[in-house]
């Protein structure tokens, strides 16, 4: 793969050597599969590959398909299929795509029945040779049909990485960002569509689900965000690593400084649609009172949509051409996907600090409610007023509503953060209170 140090720096010095090759190009390898579609999921991927059989006279014709190593016939489904009849689907030769044989059960971890024998996992970045599927087909006359061989596979990997560029004056900065595509599948795709799903292929499908069950049954919608598919457009994928531009010749956005107190992050959120009730969550230790020196930078929600997550480096371009880190942060993760801006942490900010209370905490059984109230207080030591963003994360489920807020501007930024803010005076201090009701 494709390392991120290697994907953030090209993305900052121009195109890397192994930039994925556009429409148009030569073949990305011998034997490989021309016009497939291909979404790529956190998992794994989904492979749509387009093949043309002839059927002589005799209604009857056979095709081998060249498929991704590992993958077995009873593995493929056939779509598309335009009044072809499968007969028959064979795994030609050895579905392992040649990976070691078997380990004899001589060890500790020996299985203790003798005939048993155990077989290593296959590393789905090492590259195996491709399996080869025949299928005989059948057809009510003869001639040219195409039809479409599916099947999932682990042997298809990304990361993501980001770079925004600001300049001395820091008030304006450049996104970019590309995708770091591993193809291990033994084979490569020409002219093949690619598209992105920042999500794990079960998590994706149970949200068209629950889409359907709130449309047909009436039960309430998922307040968690679905996410979008990125078309990334048609590319020949080789065999090995691919590099693939996110965002090409985007406009500057809006950024200025901004403090941030966020004295939790993400690290508690229970993702069940039931509240985790421990009286003792999210409290005990208390939170942290560091306030961070960031950087806001306004999102493009159109040009950004889709788009997955991986983390971002701030860049500063000093007056004489060089470049100079500014801060690191990730951008488009969940708890993040429908935000208006991106912040990233620069540094701490001295003279200003945070305090999290808990004021009230009712568990009603009955009713099952779960109502829980906070206290937020900035210190501000400065001689002058200081804007501080609170995020907050609504961490014991997804199932929230928040019943009453203090500050005058609030903001859902995923399905368990928010954002308060709030001006603290010079040498003063400022409270944000809030109350929110968990529900199952």
């Amino acid at each position: 793969m494709v390392s991120r140090g290697a994907l953030v720096l090209a993305l900052v010095v121009g195109p890397a050597g192994c930039a994925a090759r556009p429409h148009g190009a030569p073949p990305a390898s011998r034997g490989g599969t021309a016009g497939s579609e291909i979404t790529l999921y956190r998992d794994h991927a989904v492979v749509s590959q387009r093949v043309a059989v002839v059927i002589p006279p005799a209604s009857t014709g056979t095709v081998r398909v060249r498929v991704a190593a590992g993958v077995r016939a009873e593995q493929v489904y056939i779509v598309d299929q335009g009044g072809l009849t499968v007969r028959e689907a064979h795994t030609i030769g050895d579905p392992s795509g040649g990976l070691p044989p078997p380990i004899e059960g001589d060890s500790e971890d020996a299985p203790e029945d003798p005939d048993e024998v155990l077989t290593p996992a296959p590393d789905p970045e090492q590259p195996l040779a491709p399996t080869e599927i025949e299928l005989v087909l059948g057809a009510t006359h003869e001639g040219t049909f195409m039809f479409s061989v599916n099947y999932t596979t682990e042997r298809i990997s990304w990361d993501a990485a980001y770079t925004m560029t600001t300049t001395m004056a820091r008030d304006r900065a450049v996104l970019r960002g590309a995708i770091a595509i591993r193809n291990a599948t033994g084979i490569g795709f020409r002219d093949a569509e690619l598209r992105i799903l920042d999500a794990e292929q079960e998590l994706a499908t149970g949200h068209v689900a629950e889409r359907m069950a709130s449309r047909l049954a009436g039960k309430p919608p998922s307040i968690t965000p679905a996410p979008i598919p990125r078309q990334l457009g048609r590319f020949d994928l080789v065999e090995g690593d691919s590099r693939i531009e996110l965002l090409a010749n985007t406009a500057p956005r809006e950024m200025r400084s901004v403090l941030v107190y966020d004295p939790i992050g993400t690290k508690l959120d229970h993702g069940g649609a039931a509240p985790f009730r421990d009286t003792s969550f999210g409290v005990h230790p208390p939170a942290r009172g560091l306030v961070t020196e960031s950087f806001e930078v306004q999102r493009d929600v159109v040009a950004t949509a889709g788009l997955p997550a991986g983390p971002v480096r701030l860049l500063e371009r000093r007056a004489d051409g060089s470049l100079a880190v500014l801060g690191e942060a990730r951008l488009f993760d969940v708890a993040t996907r429908v935000a208006s801006v991106d912040t990233v942490p620069v540094g701490i900010a001295a003279g200003v600090t945070g305090k999290r209370e808990r004021r009230e905490l009712t568990d009603d059984d009955d009713a099952r409610r779960l109502t829980e109230e906070f206290v937020i207080t900035i210190d501000n030591k400065r001689p002058r007023p200081v804007e501080v963003v609170l995020r907050e994360h609504l961490y014991r489920g997804q199932n929230w509503t928040l019943a009453y807020q203090s500050a005058p501007l609030a903001a859902k930024e995923g399905p368990q953060q928010i954002s308060l803010r709030l001006v603290a005076p010079a040498n003063g201090q400022s409270k944000v209170l809030y109350v929110v009701v968990y529900t199952w």
